[in-house]
């Protein structure tokens, strides 16, 4: 009863555009008008004020000198974000604050559009899904997603990372190497997220890509290594990083760091690094890729990358490819749809809402088991409809 309710509605084209416009509102009431935080964006907009000072941005006492409060935290972004910073600095704060949010705004309409296109144009024919709903419904879940809001509040870069990372392997499987090239080191300013996809090029032996990449990124670190020293700026930057993981905001057990090792954690048990099982597990997805639909593995790393690395839960919303692929498997099972649906809405609600009945931490961690679950369906999925895919070649 419910699922043919959803399906009549899903084809209702008034449901459709009430849907959109209503993600859309939300965008503008909660994200744009109703808060003002940029807590984030105050960081990158100080790290610009130094370098147009030609100061050192990894050092606290610049920060302080240019009236920032760094108490909370330092800078501990590597070189290459400089042009975003240098932009952001190149205004007074209140416009800065406005740029940023544009370029959040801007990254979530491309991030969605993406979404659409790996439903409309995968690599393989056979699961191109017919008719326009994921037009209407992925932009309307990619924009109105509490992930998005938040990083719009605070002037996050994941949105920026999350939206390089798809399209620059989007276009990396579609012949477009220097533009790709060009987005993977872009994203490289969060290497948390973009380690494993990297890694996937590497072994791919994508050397075109990644060759643009490497000097890409090396032009965007021009300006702090010109300050600091072509070396030293590298030294400080990693030297930022001892400190980083000491904020409160990214110890084992806050609310919102997101990973397996921090479920465990919250658990009672302690665990080293689990990083190097994610590349080990992505090393083994590269030597079984002839089973896997290539488009999928986009989100596999992806979700890889926050299960096994470290992540706040914000940067789920880099889990954006999941929702394309799962439509291409589902579309054509609305009941099972619905069971996927359910998880991902689960996975999206506020974690706060919980809190008001639900007093255990542990429990608390529900979203990492959902992206778990979500991560291996997904790669079964992958497994057996490329099966059949070779079996009706």
């Amino acid at each position: 009863m419910i699922t043919s309710v959803v399906y009549r509605l899903s084809k209702n084209l008034l449901f459709r555009i009430a849907f959109l416009l209503c993600a859309c509102t939300a965008l503008v009431v909660v994200a744009i008008i109703g808060f003002n935080q940029h807590f984030d964006t105050k960081y990158l907009y100080v790290a610009g004020l130094s370098w147009w000072e030609g100061l050192n941005a990894y050092d606290p006492d610049v920060a302080s000198q240019l009236g920032a409060n760094q108490s909370l935290g330092g800078f501990f972004y590597p070189p290459q974000i400089a042009p975003l910073c240098l932009l952001l600095g190149a205004f007074p704060w209140t416009q800065a604050k406005v740029v940023m949010t544009l370029l959040n705004v801007f990254c979530t309409g491309i991030l969605a559009f993406l979404g659409v296109l790996l439903v409309k144009q995968p690599q393989v024919k056979q699961l191109r899904v017919p008719g326009s709903s994921p037009g209407w419904f992925i932009p309307a879940i990619v924009i109105a997603n509490p992930f998005t809001l938040n990083i719009i509040v605070l002037g996050q870069t994941t949105l920026i990372v999350a939206t390089a990372l798809v399209s620059g392997w989007y276009y990396a499987y579609r012949g477009r190497w220097v533009l790709s090239g060009v987005l993977i080191a872009i994203s490289t300013i969060k290497p948390q997220l973009s380690l494993l996809v990297i890694l996937w090029l590497l072994l791919e032996r994508r050397w075109r890509i990644l060759a643009v990449a490497a000097v890409t990124t090396l032009i965007f670190c021009l300006v702090p290594m010109v300050i600091t020293g072509p070396i030293d700026v590298f030294f400080h930057w990693f030297a930022s990083l001892g400190a980083h993981k000491n904020i409160f905001a990214n110890v084992l057990g806050f609310p919102a760091v997101f990973s397996i090792k921090n479920l465990l954690y919250t658990a009672g048990i302690q665990v080293p690094q689990l990083l190097p099982l994610g590349i080990v597990i992505t090393v083994l997805l590269w030597r079984y890729r002839s089973r896997l639909i290539i488009d999928d593995v986009i989100g596999l790393l992806l979700a890889i990358s926050v299960l096994f690395g470290f992540a706040h839960h914000y940067d789920l919303i880099a889990l954006a490819p999941l929702m394309a692929a799962f439509w291409r498997h589902l579309s054509h099972r609305p009941k099972v749809t619905l069971v996927a649906l359910t998880m991902m809405f689960v996975m999206f609600f506020p974690r706060n809402v919980f809190m008001t009945f639900i007093h255990s931490e542990l429990l608390l961690q529900y979203r990492v088991l959902l992206v778990i679950g979500l991560t291996i369906w997904l790669g079964v999925m992958s497994v057996k409809r490329k099966a059949e895919i070779w079996g009706m070649s």
